[in-house]
């Protein structure tokens, strides 16, 4: 079966590439719709559920009781970019030399198309022996913080189960137990206006932001240092930190291990949007600064936030503009298990990582339920000017999600 599975997966996520699904707009209708074609044809019904028009969310669902087993994936991509930076249009979906090619192929269209599979293949079998229920679902809005979908789904016990795998890109070899929070903050400083001719008759907002930044840098710096890592995550840290490192490499940055060890592993600071003053000649009386900061597992954001707004005290104001909570499954869960001995079945060694950016994982392990980022792709090439997976990666991570679903709903005795 296997030349038969390489091509069909090929030929699947090369169509699913096509459907143009970029967020924003947001709008996943057409992709959506394809998939739950694709599954009628094949025998399995299928729901939708829409929070925000434009943004349909499908969920399938085979056999019953437990345990529950949930593969997810997301069915929006960003924004092409540049059109004239690709060597092959963004949605064609090319196939070239063993690779497809297109916006969405690597983050997560890929991923989607070995899922689909995947459920397709062994629904029949959970319905037929009874010990478990499988869910398959297309979710919207991930791109932009997936409130629209597993958020959405997650909180109305829609998108429940026992264990999930998302079939984010990770690489066949490696795959993702947890994730960095998110602190987002905005720093307020207020002045005295008066004429810039007389600066000194007024208090200068930007002068005092500029002096809160660099006393912020410096709290983040201290506050990592006293920060330590939970014992599952070190082996994580450290192989994301080479995944990470690698990517830089290839892209001609010089940077050290040490230097990609300190993003991934400790808070990081990204001052990402400036503004005050309204006219050159005025002393300006207000200015801020967005500040990104994305928390290991093992650190509160609300701690930082803390220790953030006692160290700025009387220098400027500590607005929270977004949270959420680092998060990770443990080493020791039946899913995360399954996932290394699949890997190592298929002939290489399994490497946890963590990852530095979000997933809708998130909102899964917040409620409890043991997830595993796990997918074809190059981690790297997500959001990238031609972006590709390689359908080798697609055929084994088949392979080994099969591999997990088997064994989790006892399908499958060795």
């Amino acid at each position: 079966m296997s030349s038969d599975l390489k091509n069909q997966l090929a030929e699947l996520t090369s169509r699913l590439v096509q459907i143009n699904s970029v967020n924003p707009p947001g709008d996943v209708t057409n992709v959506t719709d394809f998939i739950k074609d694709w599954l009628n044809a094949k025998g399995f019904s299928s729901s939708i559920y829409e929070y925000v028009k434009g943004k349909p969310n499908l969920i399938a669902k085979v056999g019953s009781g437990k345990p529950t087993l949930i593969l997810n994936g997301h069915t929006d991509v960003v924004p092409p970019g540049d059109i004239s930076k690709w060597a092959y249009p963004p949605f064609s979906g090319k196939i070239v030399e063993g690779k497809i090619y297109g916006r969405g192929s690597t983050d997560m269209k890929g991923g989607l198309a070995v899922i689909m599979m995947v459920f397709a293949e062994l629904a029949p079998l959970v319905e037929k022996k009874g010990t478990g229920t499988l869910i398959f679902s297309a979710t919207a809005d991930e791109e932009v913080g997936g409130h629209a979908g597993v958020e959405a789904l997650v909180k109305d016990n829609i998108l429940i189960g026992d264990a999930a795998i998302i079939a984010e890109p990770t690489g066949f070899d490696k795959y993702c137990i947890g994730e960095k929070g998110l602190c987002q903050v905005r720093l307020v400083t207020r002045g005295k206006p008066a004429h810039g001719s007389l600066p000194i008759l007024g208090d200068n907002a930007i002068v005092k932001l500029i002096k809160a930044i660099e006393r912020a840098r410096i709290c983040i710096d201290e506050f990592n240092r006293g920060i330590k890592h939970p014992q599952d995550l070190i082996e994580a840290i450290d192989n994301a930190t080479e995944v990470y490192l690698e990517g830089a490499l290839k892209s001609g940055l010089r940077l050290s291990k040490d230097d990609l060890r300190a993003t991934v592993g400790l808070v990081s600071f990204n001052p990402g949007v400036i503004k005050g003053g309204s006219k050159i000649n005025m002393v300006p009386d207000y200015a801020e600064l967005e500040l990104d900061m994305r928390v290991p597992p093992g650190v509160s954001p609300s701690n930082v936030v803390d220790k953030l707004r006692g160290e700025l005290s009387g220098l400027a104001e500590v607005e929270v503009i977004d949270l959420s909570e680092p998060n990770y499954t443990s080493s020791g869960e039946m899913i995360v298990q399954l996932i290394r001995d699949g890997i190592a079945k298929q002939g290489a060694e399994p490497k946890p990582i963590i990852i530095t950016g979000a997933t809708d994982g998130r909102y899964l392990r917040l409620r409890g339920i043991p997830t595993v980022v796990y997918g074809p792709g190059d981690l790297t090439l997500a959001h990238s000017y031609n972006e590709y997976v390689a359908i080798d990666d697609l055929v084994k991570t088949y392979n080994v999600i099969k591999y997990v679903s088997e064994k989790y709903l006892g399908l499958r005795i060795d």
